[in-house]
């Protein structure tokens, strides 16, 4: 509980801390433990070589003297017992070996009083003397390591509480050195906001995480602005469009007011106008209500199979009764798919649109629809006026009209084909317009091949 309220920083000086002081611990007991194994292993081997010498001499027939052990290099803390019959030989007169149930000890009389010592590496060994069967003890005292072991624990202790120090200053000094391009990163994001959107925070030359984590946020940030400044554009493009139909019906009411109710010429003209701003104006409510759901994921597609050529002959009987001036022609395949009917209904309606606006009468559209390996094409075909090729690859963009002295009175509100391109990919396909100035225009969308519906009318 108590390091949730720390910050990350301290939480990595004392992580730091915590892993170089549980290492040093353990590389502390480690060379203790191993320091006393290996005095041990040490005396264990010393004491055997002595014994081993001791029980040769025996069985040469010497006759050992407490001047002979000590020759023999059996000097405190290795001390030398020789029981023969009766008689014992002690390498040190002032020492004698203990042995009481099952307890082995050496008693030591010093001038001070009595000790005795029970850390000992003792080896026996009977061999036959001169006189009999001898016995030998060999044995060496460890307790003259005792005070070199308090030493020793007491270092490395006192090493321990100098690493932990030590662990953490290196700890908070390399935390803060880690933060510290972490922390600019953070001011520099904090300080940006609505007002300098197009600052970005700077990228650290090291080729590290860091500078990965730098680009990708100053990415991020990127598509913000540049959704931002589309939000700002769709607003402003917005609040124009819809201006210009209210001014027009605003101006025509005021006309109204002054002189249409005597002058019935002024009434209809005025009528008319009002009626056609209306329905333009509604539209492009449509139109923007359509885009707000379809960025907001509100539209849900409804797919189930249909013709496609039953829907191109349908939407070009609808146009034929609503535009009798232009021939409408289907040129399609017989084959299922597995869409939305109504919004590829849609589309084939704003690819028709722009046809008929930029078509003269009697002109030729056509409407087309044939299968692929990858998937199906749907095309709308005209042999109007074209598109001139510095607006061909602005035209799917919302609210881009071509110029308007070429254009005239026949550009809308340039969110149709904006909405074609929603359609389109929505339905995981891709679109695109052929054209060139006098040539006519071919508005293409490809669909990929799990639209398509087998024999069977599955997927």
């Amino acid at each position: 509980m108590l390091m949730k309220g720390l910050k990350l920083s301290t939480k990595m000086t004392w992580n730091y801390a915590l892993i170089f002081t549980s290492v040093l611990l353990f590389i502390n007991l480690a060379v203790f433990f191993s320091t006393q194994l290996y005095n041990r292993l040490t005396a264990v081997q010393e004491v055997e070589n002595l014994l081993g010498r001791l029980e040769e001499g025996i069985l040469r027939g010497e006759a050992y003297t407490e001047e002979d052990l000590l020759k023999e290099g059996i000097l405190f803390p290795y001390y030398a017992e020789i029981h023969e019959g009766e008689e014992i030989l002690r390498s040190l007169p002032h020492l004698r070996l203990i042995m009481e149930e099952g307890e082995v000890r050496l008693q030591k009389d010093l001038a001070k009083g009595v000790e005795s010592s029970s850390n000992l590496i003792l080896r026996t060994v009977r061999a036959p003397g001169k006189e009999g069967l001898v016995t030998l003890y060999v044995l060496k005292d460890l307790s003259v390591f005792s005070f070199m072991n308090a030493v020793t624990l007491v270092t490395l202790l006192l090493a321990s509480i100098f690493g932990i120090f030590v662990s953490y200053v290196v700890g908070y000094y390399m935390s803060k050195e880690s933060f510290r391009p972490i922390l600019a990163m953070t001011k520099s994001a904090a300080a940006i906001g609505p007002g300098n959107l197009h600052d970005r925070i700077d990228v650290p030359e090291v080729q590290d995480e860091l500078r990965e984590l730098s680009i990708t946020f100053n990415s991020l940030l990127e598509r913000m602005d540049d959704a931002y400044e589309k939000q700002a554009k769709f607003v402003s493009d917005a609040s124009h469009e819809l201006r210009t139909p209210l001014t027009v019906i605003k101006g025509y009411n005021d006309l109204l007011m002054r002189w249409g109710k005597k002058d019935p010429e002024v009434l209809e003209e005025a009528i008319t106008a009002i009626r056609q701003e209306t329905d333009h104006m509604s539209v492009l409510v449509e139109n923007l209500l359509f885009i707000a759901k379809g960025e907001t994921l509100k539209v849900t597609l409804q797919v189930a199979p249909f013709s496609m050529k039953d829907l191109l002959e349908e939407t070009a009987k609808d146009f034929s009764l609503s535009v009798p001036d232009r021939k409408f022609l289907v040129e399609a395949e017989a084959f299922k798919v597995l869409q939305d009917r109504r919004l590829l209904k849609q589309l084939l309606r704003i690819f028709i649109d722009n046809s008929v606006k930029f078509t003269k009468d009697g002109g030729i559209i056509k409407l087309m629809a044939k299968k692929t390996q990858e998937g199906y094409v749907l095309s709308v075909c005209d042999d109007g006026e074209g598109i001139q090729k510095e607006d061909l690859e602005h035209i799917f963009q919302r609210f881009y009209v071509g110029d308007k002295a070429r254009t005239k009175d026949k550009a809308g509100s340039g969110l149709g084909l904006s909405i074609a391109k929603w359609i389109v990919e929505t339905h995981e396909g891709m679109v695109e317009a052929l054209s060139a100035p006098k040539e006519g225009t071919i508005m293409r969308a490809t669909f990929p091949l799990k639209a398509l519906v087998n024999e069977e009318g599955q997927e």
